[in-house]
């Protein structure tokens, strides 16, 4: 069935407010097909997802895919629409441009749950970022352009809970009803500072950027390289059975037993583990099998390998220092980040290989009278 709701109540209309009043909830494999053979006539569509990211439960997975052309707007349930395929053509149409703010973590999303490699992306966060803009949220440039409010009250939301409330419909939609306004705005300005080139350049990167989701793994946890080799092995294992067990009841890791518990226990194990307190009740019942991997993992050792870290020379490194003067003050003359320009890793690569071609075209340009100089000076 579809339900269609009021987009904004009066109490939330903000000045300057043209938008279109309605949006459709997609919950069928019928009209998801239905809406798909009108959106693949589009030149561009906005689009955004709504994620279970280890928040309320165990993993990280796609709940909502809003979508929007000029006219309309639609609310996909990904959790009751079973056959996918037909949006996930849109997606990867290269002629069709698909309106992302912030793509990392959606583009990482899609490709893990549906194999979905998007083609044709604009990320209207990349363009603010070229643009100097110092707040690159999507609710602050909506404010600063359409001076409306974006609501923030389901920031947090719990997305995989059914039936969704119109309230949370609502939200979800806003993050899409402007992206395509958003986008011709930025473009503007991207070509009145003659930085469209780079949003370009850097547009089509991500299209061809590996995106794989990965969760955390057990030697990022803070704390973890200060254990000893045998430390490193029991946290290991306990890491691992914690990941099951969460896992098992559904529950992100933290609520199970969060990182700093799971360090203080590896140093010094619990005497009982059935009267640990202040973890998921989970714990207490495999209390048996925390003592087993605690056994096992002494029995181990986990040693890192130490990176032999090779030091510039004093030319080297004069070569760099210069490169860091010239990225702030070009930055400031610019007024974007000066990692931008180039980053440390960039910079680092240059002096040693002496060469530009770590850098994208844009960034050459920027650069490369400068470094020819730098070269020329210090050799």
């Amino acid at each position: 069935m579809v339900y269609k709701f009021n987009l904004i109540t009066k109490k939330q209309l903000k000045p300057n407010h043209i938008l279109r009043d309605m949006y459709t909830y997609i919950d069928t494999n019928e009209e998801l097909k239905e809406i798909c053979d009108e959106l693949e006539k589009e030149a561009e569509l906005g689009i955004d997802l709504e994620c279970e990211n280890n928040l309320h439960h165990y993993g990280a997975y796609i709940s909502l895919i809003q979508i929007s052309n000029k006219s309309k707007n639609y609310v996909v349930d990904i959790l009751k629409v079973t056959d996918v395929k037909p949006l996930i053509k849109i997606l990867e149409d290269k002629n069709i441009q698909k309106i992302f703010h912030g793509s990392d973590f959606d583009m990482r999303m899609l490709n893990s749950q549906f194999n979905c490699k998007p083609k044709n992306i604009f990320d209207t966060q990349v363009a603010a970022l070229l643009l100097g803009k110092k707040d690159i949220g999507l609710g602050h440039l909506i404010q600063e352009y359409f001076n409306v409010e974006k609501i923030k009250k389901f920031q947090k939301a719990d997305w995989t809970r059914r039936p969704l409330t119109v309230e949370m419909l609502d939200y979800a939609s806003g993050d899409t009803i402007y992206l395509v306004r958003l986008r011709d705005v930025l473009i503007k300005e991207l070509k009145e500072k003659g930085r469209l080139e780079w949003a370009e350049e850097d547009l089509l990167l991500l299209e061809k950027k590996e995106w794989i989701y990965e969760e955390g793994k057990f030697n990022t946890v803070k704390g973890y390289s200060h254990l000893e080799p045998k430390e490193k092995a029991i946290f290991k294992r306990l890491y691992d059975l914690r990941n099951d067990l969460a896992k098992k009841v559904d529950r992100p890791i933290h609520f199970v037993i969060n990182n700093k518990q799971l360090i203080g226990y590896t140093v010094e194990p619990p005497k009982d583990w059935s009267r640990v307190r202040g973890v998921h009740p989970i714990i207490r019942k495999n209390a048996k099998l925390f003592s087993i991997e605690i056994q096992k993992g002494s029995k181990e050792k986990i040693e890192i390998e130490k990176r032999e870290i090779k030091k510039l020379s004093l030319n080297k490194k004069a070569q760099l220092d210069q490169l860091e003067l010239f990225q702030v003050k070009l930055a400031e003359e610019l007024e974007i980040m000066k990692y931008l320009i180039m980053n440390k890793e960039q910079m680092i690569a240059i002096v040693v290989s002496e060469s530009l071609d770590g850098l994208k075209n844009w960034q050459k340009k920027l650069v490369e009278e400068e470094w020819k100089r730098i070269s020329a000076e210090i050799q």
